[in-house]
């Protein structure tokens, strides 16, 4: 395919928070994710965090209660692990860490979530157009209140500070939707557990670099309508620690 618009030429239709985000950290896991299609299979920590937002809503939005919530939530985990592991090697030992906790951060985030009231959506899609970009920004929203966005992260380490990535994240929503974002954090170990509600600042600032990678994403694909020439033009850091062993098995076919 040949067109003025170098998204069409890679069946991109849109881009996100997530894929922005991947272009910056790393441009090869970028090209693997979006381009090549290999989008992965995620870990038991990224499973840990979806099976908790979706239990948060599920007790928010349609009044599920919180026994039934936990349950399910830990058998959609298992459900997650008993699918991947046919076909990729997991690491039991995380799969089981990160299980042994599940109920720990959901006592800990339900009663903090309930006590703001009933959203006003949950997963709310939003779409931002930037005039400089033929194709849309789409993000979801976790939480949306009146005047607020808010985004729920699980985290096995609490930050400091909000990752410049989630603010990226955030001020995507916060500017579609003209409001405040928060992140949430919740943090489970054996020890502790703890919340933290941190709000983004400076979004415009952020909002520079997610116009900023958008517009370096574009003049990347506009190089060429040949993957693998676009892909050439960057070699991996198959160390870092983005890469899984899948991932890392799957990108020495592009880059041997």
């Amino acid at each position: 395919m040949n067109s003025n618009n170098p998204f069409d030429n890679f069946g991109i239709e849109h881009l996100s928070a997530s894929s922005i985000n991947t272009y910056i950290a790393d441009p090869c896991m970028f090209i693997m994710r979006y381009l090549y299609k290999n989008k992965g299979i995620g870990n038991p920590a990224m499973w840990r965090g979806t099976v908790v937002d979706e239990s948060i809503g599920e007790i928010l939005t349609n009044n599920v209660d919180e026994k039934t919530a936990i349950k399910s939530a830990i058998k959609r985990f298992d459900g997650l692990y008993s699918h991947y592991k046919k076909e990729h090697e997991i690491d039991f030992n995380k799969f089981s860490k990160e299980r042994s906790l599940l109920e720990s951060y959901l006592n800990t985030a339900i009663p903090y979530f309930k006590g703001m009231g009933i959203p006003s959506s949950y997963q709310k899609e939003v779409r931002l157009q930037l005039d400089e970009i033929p194709i849309p920004i789409i993000g979801y929203i976790d939480l949306q209140f009146d005047g607020v966005v808010r985004d729920i992260k699980t985290t096995g380490r609490m930050p400091t500070t909000i990752p410049d990535s989630v603010n990226r994240q955030l001020s995507i929503y916060a500017t579609v939707e003209q409001s405040d974002a928060y992140a949430d954090y919740i943090l489970a170990t054996p020890k502790k557990t703890e919340i933290k509600s941190m709000q983004v600042e400076n979004i415009d600032e952020h909002m520079k670099v997610v116009k900023d990678a958008s517009l370096t994403i574009m003049n990347l694909l506009s190089y060429s309508n040949d993957i693998n020439q676009i892909a050439k033009l960057f070699y991996p850091n198959f160390d870092s620690w983005m890469w899984s062993k899948d991932d890392i098995e799957f990108g020495k076919t592009i880059w041997s």
